[in-house]
Order: C-alpha cells, then sequence, then structure tokens
C-alpha cells in the first residue's frame, strides 16, 4: 500500500511537470546509468589527428545496445577541448562540452597554467531535437536564437562525427 501511494504521488508529481521538464528527468536518469555502468563497458580508445592542429584521442563505451558515450579531447595551439557524447539506442541525448583556452601556447615561457580558463557548456536533447543549453554561467541558452540554432546543428554535428570515427 505504500509503494502504491508514493506511485501515485510520483505520477501526480510528473504531472505537473510540462513535456521538457519529463524529458530532463529522463535525460538524467539516462546519464546517470551510464555513469553507474561505464566501468563495465567495452572501451575502444584511439588517436585522431584529423579533427585537430595538435591532435585528440577519441573513446568509446559500448554496451550490448551499442555505443552508449564517447569522450573526445582535442588539443590545439591556445587549448584545449573535452567533449561526451550519451547516446540510447543510437540518439544523442546529453553534450556536456568543456572548452579550455591558455594564456600562450604551452610551449612558450609566457605560458601560465593558472590563467587557462574553462567554458562548460551541457546540451540536453530529446527525439532527435535540442531541447535545452545551459551555458557557462549556469543560464538557459534561450531556445529562440540564431545562438541556440548555431549550438544545436554544432553538436549533432561533432557527436555524429565521433560516432563515425567509431562505428
Amino acid at each position: 500500500m505504500k509503494l502504491l501511494l508514493t506511485f501515485l504521488l510520483s505520477l501526480s508529481l510528473l504531472n505537473g511537470l510540462s513535456a521538457q521538464d519529463q524529458a530532463i528527468l529522463e535525460i538524467r536518469k539516462l546519464y546517470n546509468e551510464t555513469q553507474i555502468n561505464k566501468d563495465s563497458y567495452s572501451r575502444t580508445t584511439q588517436n585522431d589527428f584529423e579533427n585537430s592542429s595538435e591532435g585528440g584521442e577519441i573513446t568509446a563505451f559500448k554496451d550490448v545496445n551499442g555505443i552508449r558515450l564517447i569522450e573526445t579531447i582535442y588539443y590545439g595551439h591556445l587549448g584545449k577541448s573535452e567533449n561526451e557524447y550519451y547516446f540510447a539506442e543510437g540518439q544523442l541525448y546529453f553534450a556536456f562540452v568543456k572548452n579550455y583556452r591558455y594564456n600562450a601556447p604551452p610551449t612558450q615561457p609566457e605560458y601560465d597554467h593558472t590563467k587557462t580558463t574553462k567554458e562548460e557548456y551541457r546540451y540536453y536533447f530529446w527525439n532527435n531535437n535540442m531541447i535545452r543549453c545551459i551555458q557557462p554561467d549556469g543560464t538557459y541558452m534561450n531556445t529562440n536564437t540564431e545562438d541556440f540554432e548555431y549550438h544545436k546543428q554544432r553538436i549533432s554535428s561533432l557527436a555524429d562525427i565521433a560516432m563515425e570515427q567509431i562505428d
């Protein structure tokens, strides 16, 4: 009886959420499942010198249902990018992007790692459509802007390129 009441309360709370909020909850659930099971997935890592001036690495995590996560690291003259692309049934549902900018090339005497800046973006996808972008300052990007459309196309394209390199 207690379990039934808990279920009904949860259901009534979910009914009060927007479709986007329900999708975000499902995305977070999928993300947490991937993080919990990450160590049990088969892992494939390869160098990638085609998509960056200074090289990079791409790592895929797979289970019996296919690729669950692709992590990429790309190095550039003045920074690096670390990307995580999360998949369920072959569909991108979340991307976490970290961009680092150096104050100078690491090979130069003026390089100071303490002056490196970092920007983090979180991209939420549902049914092949980006539904939310959390910007580095923690705010949501307006979904009705060219900037949102640009990020949607860019991240979808980068995830597709990463998937193609693994297949």
